[in-house]
């Protein structure tokens, strides 16, 4: 019953986070800064303490419990994670949701479920779970592959209908400008690193079984213990995000769109809350899922995301004008990851 719950947790935690971006194709007026900006707040810094301080006991003797080295290494961790997390807001502006949220997911579910493995069950990697974790990470490599071919295919046709960057022109907070062939190799290259960082953020809280044990001692719930890792990894990541925003508020003298339309406030807050609840549901899954938890939940919660990241690209249009030739090779790749999740599974109902 426990690995149900676990699978279902991280099922559901996936598919929240692949449409948690969405009402950023709501924007209006404001611009990808401006959006940026307020969704880095309430996603970083307010919706982990709510979340941690209503739900634990005692969060407070707990945190004042703690050594320096078990504050510092989630903050840290989370601080270099925060730059994954600019990245993939950067690359949706100029990708997409479906090129984006393929490429960098897809690295980051082969990283993040690799590390912990290699770190805390090496001894597993021969035997016939940790296998098929390899069998369906090297299946996700080539399903990233197909689908960074499909959007530099459908970048180029956008460019040749004269269409920009593929988006409506209402969407203000999406880049409106086409990337050149250069640019679109660069935005694909911050997504992979982008990728490989997001992995550090399963690794906060693979480190953090210090800070959980503090919680459940202190009379928290177990399943709601990894609440606690978010407000410290999570406000170093912040630094970066809101640094980076500010930064472009007034190189573009952006500010000026916060007044204009005050009710947008509505699309970056709609959006952190549901990126939030994916980390809670995601990080509870963890605990029921036993010895792998964290590999191979991170794993699932990954490709899952991805899954429904192309499904929220279809839907908003962003492969309207493409014929079926250009994405065909983008929906194979989506086929193989479907097929890494299904390998990854396996190897999980293996070890249990």
């Amino acid at each position: 019953m426990a690995l149900i719950t676990g699978f279902a947790l991280t099922l559901l935690a996936g598919i929240t986070m692949g449409f948690s971006i969405w009402p950023m194709k709501w924007a209006r007026i404001w611009k990808w800064e401006n959006f940026w900006f307020v969704y880095s707040i309430v996603a970083l810094i307010i919706a982990p303490l709510i979340l941690a301080f209503s739900l634990l006991p005692h969060l407070s003797l707990v945190y004042s419990s703690l050594t320096i080295r078990e504050l510092m290494l989630p903050f840290l961790l989370g601080f270099f994670w925060g730059f994954a997390q600019l990245g993939a807001g950067i690359c949706v502006h100029r990708l997409g949701f479906a090129v984006s949220g393929a490429v960098l997911n897809g690295v980051g579910a082969a990283v993040g479920t690799l590390v912990p493995l290699i770190i805390f069950h090496r001894q597993l990697l021969l035997q016939r779970s940790g296998l098929l974790i390899l069998f369906g990470m090297a299946i996700t490599i080539g399903g990233v592959t197909l689908c960074g071919w499909g959007g530099y295919r459908r970048e180029e046709l956008a460019k040749s209908q004269g269409r920009g960057a593929g988006f409506s022109a209402t969407e203000t907070a999406m880049a409106q400008t086409a990337s050149t062939r250069e640019e679109y190799i660069t935005n694909v290259a911050i997504a992979l690193g982008s990728g490989a960082l997001s992995a550090l953020l399963n690794i906060a809280l693979a480190y953090s079984s210090g800070i959980m044990d503090q919680v459940r001692s202190h009379g928290g719930q177990s399943s709601w213990a990894p609440f606690a890792v978010w407000p410290i990894a999570l406000v170093g990541a912040s630094l970066v995000n809101l640094a980076y925003s500010i930064n472009l508020l007034f190189k573009n003298e952006s500010w000026v769109y916060f007044p204009k339309k005050l009710s947008e406030i509505g699309n970056p807050v709609l959006a952190a809350l549901m990126w939030m609840g994916a980390i809670a549901l995601y990080s509870s899954a963890t605990t029921y899922l036993g010895t792998l938890g964290i590999s191979i939940g991170f794993a699932l919660f990954t490709l899952t995301m991805i899954v429904s990241g192309q499904l929220a690209g279809v839907v908003t249009g962003e492969w309207r004008f493409v014929p079926r030739s250009v994405y065909y090779s983008f929906f194979a790749g989506i086929g193989l990851l479907v097929l890494a999740i299904l390998a990854i599974g396996a190897a999980n109902y293996y070890q249990s």
